[in-house]
């Protein structure tokens, strides 16, 4: 990994999880209505990839949780503290709602009927509402202190723990989510982190996994990007 990051490196790289984030659950209420009642293998297909989407998003949260918000409270002025809180408070909002989602969809995911549809939808809303509104927030108002009080090696010490915390078969894909829309800089900063020998590869490898999934997800190799649905 660098040691050093050109200024605003951080900040696209964070854009683009980011966006990746709010295209995945943006349109996840159309993957969810689309599923045709009892049809259990494409509502297993649709659980399956919000799953791995929440996973993404939590471990992504926790990383910071534990490399970004004490760092900034250490170090930044003392006026900052409550827009820091603020964002703890949103993780925890968004973890008490993952925690109903998981349930909803393993209930939808068993027997996909209105009802259950309904239920998932009906926490899936209120987690996008305040999933934008956090992740809106952490761009304007956060970047720019974690370009200016955090280190390298912190951010590249985040980055490596949401990415150990998934499943190792998924990384090649979750990679693919990200570079779908990603700025190419972060691209090339996210790729250079990769082990020299296998960066080609999954700098193929990795695209092509999403393109496969989002046509089997949304008939179409490019699905609507996330400006085309934001909230």
């Amino acid at each position: 990994m660098t040691a050093t990051k050109a200024p605003g490196a951080m900040t696209r790289e964070m854009r683009m999880v980011h966006t990746a984030l709010r295209r995945e659950f943006g349109l996840m209420p159309k993957l969810i209505t689309g599923v045709a009642e009892g049809d259990t293998a494409r509502a297993a297909l649709v659980a399956g990839h919000l799953e791995l989407v929440s996973t993404i998003l939590h471990h992504h949260h926790h990383a910071e949780d534990l490399e970004i918000w004490p760092h900034l409270l250490d170090r930044c002025p003392a006026d900052v503290a409550p827009l820091v809180h603020g964002m703890e408070r949103h993780h925890e909002r968004i973890a008490f709602l993952g925690v109903d989602l998981t349930e909803a969809v393993a209930a939808w995911r068993s027997e996909p009927d209105p009802v259950h549809r309904d239920a998932v939808l009906a926490v899936l809303d209120p987690l996008i509402t305040v999933l934008y509104e956090h992740l809106g927030a952490e761009e304007d108002y956060v970047l720019p202190l974690i370009e200016q009080h955090i280190t390298a090696a912190e951010w590249n010490t985040m980055a490596a723990q949401a990415a150990a915390a998934l499943p190792a078969e998924k990384l090649p894909l979750v990679l693919g989510i990200m570079m779908y829309e990603g700025d190419p800089g972060a691209v090339q900063d996210t790729l250079g982190n990769l082990p020299a020998e296998a960066r080609d590869t999954l700098a193929e490898l990795a695209p092509r996994l999403y393109a496969d999934l989002a046509e089997t997800l949304h008939g179409t190799r490019t699905p609507p990007k996330e400006s085309a649905h934001a909230r």
